[in-house]
């Protein structure tokens, strides 16, 4: 009771301080130049046909709750702090909700130096995009270990327009605890690593988003991966076009793959319309002959197809809101290594849904406090 008693007197003591400290004029940038929550909130309705089994599962969920802080820690450094707030810890640890905690170091405007935990720098834009701002995915987004303790440097153009950067972190197989043998919370480790090359450029309307990359797997080969990122850009329309492929072994050219596009159309300041499709597969011999789960991303013998249609409305009284919806078709088809069908699933999703986010730094600057 004591201990329950002290832990509410000192946090109701910092919250006083805070908010003291906000009244004497305390100014939150630089240090904190950003401060918010954000959140989302999805009611989904699926139908799901599996080998002719139907099931149809429905309701309302919390899908993300997140604690955002960043900053300026002088004129070189900055960092960046988000935590998913979830009631439960990771698959590995309360860290494994950690999305970004890294401090940069700029010594001139051209290089940037990052340590910490961020997202392995992989090209393609549906990557690139935040999670709250995916509101129905491909598969490999599904199953893609992305937020990674490492290290990268990178180094910009003049003009801002381009960016190359190279990246050493833990690889995303090392969360298949099971096959590494190793208990639960060790599987850091493992001695498994990512290694990356990613590039960045703006043209005009075209920006790509490229990279080239090596995931250790956990038989300590590499799952090769290139992920071409294209994108044109307009100001009533948007569209992105994401060829990956990503191999096991050297024949494995045309049998691992995703093609992703999405069409975004402005009909107004406050309304979206998309479109989005995709199609992936996996028909490694390699993945097919192994005991291990050689490709992190997707089993082997699997193909996906994936489309849906939808919107997002921020209505222009308050852009802090979003509503969206949006209904999507998934095509799963199970191979074995003869090509024959073992399994085949159809499920179909229709959602709507309310994204919110709370700038607490914006609302502290806008009332003078």
């Amino acid at each position: 009771m004591k201990t329950k008693l002290l832990t509410r007197s000192l946090f109701f003591a910092a919250i006083l301080f805070f908010a003291g400290s906000a009244k004497c004029q305390v100014v939150l940038s630089p240090v904190f130049t950003q401060v918010s929550l954000e959140a989302r909130a999805d009611f989904d309705y699926m139908h799901i046909n599996h080998n002719d089994t139907i099931s149809n599962p429905y309701g309302f969920h919390g899908k993300y709750f997140n604690f955002v802080v960043g900053g300026d820690l002088g004129e070189k450094f900055s960092y960046l702090f988000r935590q998913r707030i979830v009631a439960n810890a990771g698959t590995i640890s309360l860290f494994d909700n950690t999305d970004f905690l890294y401090l940069n170091y700029r010594p001139n405007k051209n290089w940037m130096f990052r340590l910490g935990k961020d997202a392995l720098a992989v090209g393609g834009f549906e990557y690139d995009a935040a999670p709250i701002d995916v509101l129905f995915s491909t598969n490999y987004w599904d199953n893609f270990y992305c937020f990674q303790l490492g290290v990268a440097a990178a180094f910009k153009s003049n003009d801002g327009n381009q960016m190359l950067l190279a990246q050493i972190a833990n690889s995303p197989s090392v969360y298949y605890g099971a096959s590494l043998g190793m208990p639960t919370g060790a599987e850091w480790r493992s001695g498994l690593l990512a290694y990356s090359l990613f590039w960045t450029g703006t043209f005009g309307h075209f920006k790509t988003l490229y990279s080239v990359n090596m995931f250790e797997r956990p038989d300590h080969g590499y799952m090769n991966y290139i992920a071409l990122g294209h994108k044109l850009q307009y100001d009533k329309w948007d569209i992105y076009v994401d060829l990956i492929h990503h191999a096991l072994a050297k024949d494995d050219w045309g049998k691992n793959f995703a093609i992703v596009s999405c069409l975004n159309v402005h009909i107004s300041d406050d309304i979206n319309i998309f479109a989005k499709g995709a199609y992936e597969q996996n028909h490694s011999e390699a993945d097919f002959n192994s005991v291990d789960e050689l490709d992190c991303l997707i089993s082997s013998g699997n193909s996906h197809l994936t489309y849906g249609i939808g919107f997002e409305y921020n209505p222009s009284f308050c852009k802090d809101v979003r509503l969206h919806g949006f209904i999507a078709n998934r095509d799963n088809r199970v191979e074995n290594a003869a090509g024959n069908e073992i399994s085949k699933t159809n499920t179909l999703t229709a959602n709507i849904g309310i994204t919110w986010h709370m700038n607490i730094h914006r609302m502290f600057m806008e009332r003078g406090m």
